[in-house]
């Protein structure tokens, strides 16, 4: 079999952790591929100098990281693009064979493949400004001339892609992801993070940054509706938050008017290990976006076997994760009933014969994944 070098673009930052996991994810299903099938990859990832620390939970799985001022993937990108005389060979040193995910022009030194998460920007256009829409557009319409292939993460986006792009439908293709539980996070007493915290025995946690469309509102007036009656859950919110923004500060308000501010934990952004140990120990996750692309909290929730309370968008329907209760996006009332009954019935903590099954199951959908990955690449190359 051919030897490839794969080399990943890390996506995201510290302002958007989702794009980060999704990296981080795929590197350790590629790890996680029997030795035959990935003895002939090499492994590489390229991320810029500040987030040289988002690629350390992965180093070990990787071959080698490229800084990317210093790289010779961007330079010799846009000579290719501008100089065709040039030899393809000669403007990739690195002799990357695919590189994941990029955007470019139609002539480059390697091959490579665009992600688009979502089409967000279409259904909720009143969340960017018109040049964050004309941006997206104008990367979406390139990929979809020239990119060798387009990986999109749900069915919806997919669907969304092909209609919109309905010329390059033959290029595009599903690939969902998967959370990978490391063994570190099974080493730990929960407790102990629930109490580092100074959080109550009994809550139900939030893991969304605090953006308009990953619908904070709806939980907070659901226990505005669950006050009224006397009932007076907590919910505990980590992910980085937007202090000073206009929709933060109007959350705070709300939280004021309806008084509950004891009620609603802002952690912030926090150590991932420290998330997923509340994630273990919390009732139930709560997930109320009004869009994702597909969700990294459903499939946490979904690799820890914890239930959850999820808002029926399309794409969390899609992943239908098991141990899940779904309610209306825009209905206080119907995620008001569904923390009662979480609140009344649930225990805190890892129901560890539940959290054994689903990490069984996790490893063989992340070598799944690794799989599909490798099957997209290699019919590319």
């Amino acid at each position: 079999m051919k030897d490839l070098h794969i080399c990943l673009n890390m996506a995201g930052d510290s302002g958007w952790m989702g794009g980060v996991l999704y990296t981080q994810n795929l590197v350790r299903a590629i790890a996680s591929l029997p030795e035959e099938e990935k003895a002939h990859i090499k492994l590489t990832i390229a991320a810029a100098p500040s987030n040289l620390n988002l690629v350390e939970p992965v180093r070990d799985h990787l071959d080698q990281i490229y800084i990317k001022e210093r790289l010779y993937l961007k330079v010799g990108k846009e000579l290719a693009e501008r100089f065709h005389f040039l030899p393809r060979k000669l403007l990739n040193p690195l002799k990357v064979d695919f590189l994941y995910p990029t955007s470019a022009m139609a002539r480059t030194p390697y091959l490579w493949g665009g992600w688009i998460p979502d089409f967000q920007h279409h259904y909720l256009p009143e969340l960017f400004s018109e040049e964050e829409i004309n941006a997206r557009n104008n990367r979406h319409q390139r990929m979809a001339e020239v990119a060798p292939v387009i990986i999109l993460s749900s069915k919806m986006a997919q669907d969304d892609f092909n209609r919109l792009y309905p010329e390059a439908a033959s290029r595009s293709r599903l690939m969902n992801f998967v959370s990978y539980p490391e063994p570190e996070w099974f080493k730990f007493n929960p407790q102990l993070i629930q109490e580092k915290y100074g959080l109550p025995e009994r809550f139900f946690l939030v893991s969304n940054q605090f953006w308009k469309h990953k619908n904070h509102k709806v939980v907070i007036e659901a226990l505005g509706i669950l006050k009224q009656q006397k009932i007076t859950p907590t919910v505990v919110c980590t992910g980085k938050t937007t202090e000073g923004s206009q929709y933060f500060n109007q959350l705070i308000t709300r939280i004021e008017e309806l008084g509950i501010g004891n009620q609603v934990r802002i952690l912030g952004l926090i150590p991932r290990l420290d998330q997923i140990q509340l994630m273990r120990r919390c009732l139930a996750v709560i997930q109320p976006s009004l869009f994702e692309g597909w969700s990294t909290v459903i499939e946490d929730g979904r690799a820890l076997g914890k239930p959850m309370l999820v808002s029926d968008f399309p794409v969390h329907l899609e992943q239908n994760p098991p141990h899940t209760h779904f309610f209306e996006r825009s209905n206080p009332e119907q995620l008001a009933s569904l923390i009662f009954q979480g609140f009344s019935t649930l225990q805190p903590g890892s129901d560890l014969e539940k959290e054994n099954q689903d990490r069984h199951k996790n490893s063989e959908a992340i070598v799944a994944y690794g799989r599909r990955f490798m099957e997209i690449v290699n019919d590319v190359v």
